[in-house]
């Protein structure tokens, strides 16, 4: 981060002499207007799920109606995981981390999509989901019913769900999202977590370079308001950084078969993830990843649904409709404690999904309690939604 005018002027003119030799994607037109916050805040929020005003939503995939998350997806534990500490985004060769991902130092929430760029309705604060099967303001995830046969079912639909026409190799997915990130406090006492609605769009090429370029509000606190002791984002207002060649993998070379999939996945996850009771964890985050990364073939959807009905950990929550307003099938898993940390934090992640198409629409980040956040009964500290996931012909547009 460049903090002084004359480290903020070579970024410029470094910037505008890879510009002039074709050496950046093109960022388009709208992304360089900074985003006025109290608009971008109420796209954002949502008081209220409210029935959507298209007839039965689908999934991500293609071009559909309303995308995250993600995001690159560090541990929910504590909502305050660096990126980078978990590799950030799935398929990511260590060694060639950017700036990008973190620039949104600590993930608290990722993922949901439907198709084009509709707006979702404005809101002012953050509730709870209401879910068919459980509240988690009420009982444990542990007494939450098994999800193994309604993941199976999931895991059904998505491949009997046909593929969208490609109309490019370049992968696009933008999601709206609550991202956290850790910084010095504005008061100069020590550090401070802040949340910032944030717009985020993807571009990843076949080469596995891309673009990843983010737009923030003003920081808010978890009941949806314009967060006052707060200061601005350390990354800015708006940030796009260029991913180089090869450093992102394609989804799709995942292998479909479940247990060889887990497989996968878990050799490629940091350490704790081979503890005891973790495993459904990690394989329900690096998911949730996946999807707010690139475009996910259905095949592949059914086999991530076929992998995680393989884990007791993994619970039902029931129908619900997400921020987007959209219909779908609620699953949860709990954060597992971190051996030797002496909070007591408890949080959960919720993955939301079309029972039409298995694709993934929303996650949700529900903290029960946590000494770090401030937060003493179950708050809403992160969700993403997809508004857009697609296949385009050129990074950058």
């Amino acid at each position: 981060m460049i903090h002084t005018a004359e480290g903020a002027a070579e970024v410029r003119a470094t910037s505008a002499l890879l510009a002039a030799h074709l050496m950046v994607p093109r960022v388009p037109a709208c992304l360089l207007v900074p985003p006025d916050p109290e608009q971008l805040l109420s796209r954002i929020l949502e008081s209220r799920p409210q029935p959507s005003r298209r007839a039965s939503l689908p999934a991500p995939q293609l071009r559909r109606g309303a995308h995250a998350p993600l995001r690159p997806g560090a541990p929910d534990k504590t909502a305050l995981r660096a990126t980078a500490e978990h590799g950030g985004l799935p398929g990511r060769r260590r060694g060639t981390m950017i700036a990008a991902v973190a620039a949104a130092a600590l993930v608290v929430a990722l993922v949901a999509a439907e198709g084009s760029r509709a707006q979702p309705a404005a809101a002012s604060t953050v509730p709870s989901l209401s879910y068919g099967l459980g509240d988690l303001a009420e009982s444990s995830p542990d007494e939450l019913p098994d999800a193994s046969a309604t993941l199976r079912g999931l895991a059904d639909a998505a491949r009997e769900t046909p593929e969208p026409v490609r109309t490019g190799t370049v992968q696009h997915v933008v999601a709206q999202e609550w991202l956290g990130e850790t910084g010095p406090a504005p008061d100069g006492s020590g550090q401070a977590t802040s949340v910032y609605p944030t717009v985020t769009e993807r571009w990843l090429a076949a080469d596995g370079s891309g673009l990843i370029t983010q737009r923030r509000a003003a920081a808010v606190t978890y009941d949806g308001a314009i967060d006052t002791e707060a200061g601005p984002s350390l990354a800015g207002e708006l940030s796009s950084d260029v991913v180089l060649p090869g450093t992102f993998d394609d989804v799709a070379r995942l292998p479909e078969d479940p247990a060889a999939l887990a497989a996968d996945i878990l050799s490629r996850s940091s350490a704790e993830c081979s503890l005891d009771d973790w495993t459904g964890y990690c394989l329900t985050e690096q998911v949730q990843a996946y999807f707010g990364s690139g475009v996910v073939p259905q095949d592949l959807t059914g086999a991530f649904w076929d992998m995680l009905a393989q884990q007791p950990t993994v619970r039902l929550l029931g129908p619900t409709t997400d921020r987007a307003g959209r219909e779908g099938t609620a699953v949860a898993v709990e954060a597992p404690k971190i051996p030797e940390d002496p909070s007591d934090d408890e949080s959960v992640l919720v993955l939301i999904v079309s029972e039409e198409t298995g694709q993934l629409l929303s996650t949700e980040t529900l903290t029960l309690r946590s000494d770090l956040l401030g937060v003493t009964s179950p708050t809403v500290t992160g969700f993403s939604a997809i508004t857009l996931s697609e296949y385009t012909t050129e990074v950058g547009r």
